[in-house]
């Protein structure tokens, strides 16, 4: 019983997280056909300027509430950057056959990590708990696990936030805006849509939900630099798993990865050394099923 708690909170908590990176990578891959390498950065830069916000400028004067606010807010505007400087100087181009971004979004990301260490700091940081209570719950014990209250905020969040991507773009002009975009860009732009806004409103929300994601997992992971390899891979796969460009692949791709590393978790010590193996030959056996993910759909060309 121990063993199927432990597997179910695991996969639930880091579940979530991959969730909300693997969003990211699909809300910018919806609208340019890019992948953002960056977006592991993002979680980092996050991370750091909460640290930097909350426990040296503010001396945690401040409600960590209000500085999660705030730096999702600067993610947001960081997003924007990684547009800005590694996308939009490209022009018009075919993602496909100008692989140009690939290279630009890595650097951006390395470049964002460097500044991190080099202005705020170089070293594994801590941060509170958005909530350490729930109407007086402090966290419990089932089956030997503990869950804490930080758990329930992470999950809860997650599942809020997405479920607001989710509305966003299927009940407001500006969604249907992301949907016309991502189906033909061309054709978008002559019914009076500005697909640049569009591409930078997506990396704007991408970077707000590496921000947030950062700040939710801090608590269990802490910020450290690493974090690029643990969330930005494996978002990155978690989105592919469940089909880049789609909001609810994300959450499949994100949850599957979660409880996936959780049942490797519960049946092996070494579970370290044996996620990573486990998570990517899944990863191997879905894409050779299905190409593009569990729910993506193939693109078709029309001459």
């Amino acid at each position: 019983m121990s063993a199927i708690v432990q597997t179910i909170v695991y996969g639930l908590t880091i579940g979530s997280v991959y969730v909300l990176v693997a969003c990211g990578y699909s809300l910018v891959f919806a609208t340019t056909r890019i992948v953002n390498f960056a977006q592991g950065a993002l979680v980092v830069v996050g991370g750091y300027l909460a640290w930097w916000l909350y426990a040296d400028l503010a001396r945690g004067d401040v409600p960590l509430v209000v500085v999660a606010l705030v730096v999702v807010i600067l993610t947001a505007g960081v997003g924007v950057l990684v547009d800005l400087v590694a996308v939009a100087p490209l022009g018009r181009f075919d993602p496909v056959t100008n692989i140009s971004w690939l290279v630009t979004t890595f650097a951006v990301g390395i470049v964002a990590q460097e500044l991190v260490a080099k202005t705020i700091s170089d070293t594994g940081q801590t941060l509170p708990a958005l909530a350490d209570s729930i109407l007086g719950w402090r966290g419990s014990v089932v089956a030997d696990v503990a869950i804490q209250p930080a758990d329930v905020v992470l999950v809860v969040t997650t599942l809020v936030v997405v479920a607001g991507l989710a509305l966003f773009q299927a009940r407001t002009r500006v969604g249907s805006a992301f949907r016309a975009v991502a189906q033909d860009r061309q054709a978008a732009s002559l019914m009076g849509i500005n697909p640049r806004s569009i591409v930078m409103l997506s990396f704007a929300l991408a970077g707000a939900l590496a921000g947030l994601s950062a700040i939710l997992i801090a608590p269990r992971l802490g910020v450290r630099f690493n974090i690029v390899l643990n969330l930005g891979v494996l978002g990155f796969v978690a989105a592919v798993l469940g089909g880049l460009g789609s909001i609810k692949g994300a959450v499949i791709g994100g949850y599957a990865v979660g409880l996936v590393e959780g049942m490797v978790g519960s049946i092996t010590s070494n579970a370290a050394a044996w996620q990573p193996i486990v998570v990517f030959a899944l990863f191997v056996i879905v894409l050779a099923l299905r190409p593009t993910g569990l729910l993506g759909r193939p693109q078709v060309e029309k001459v």
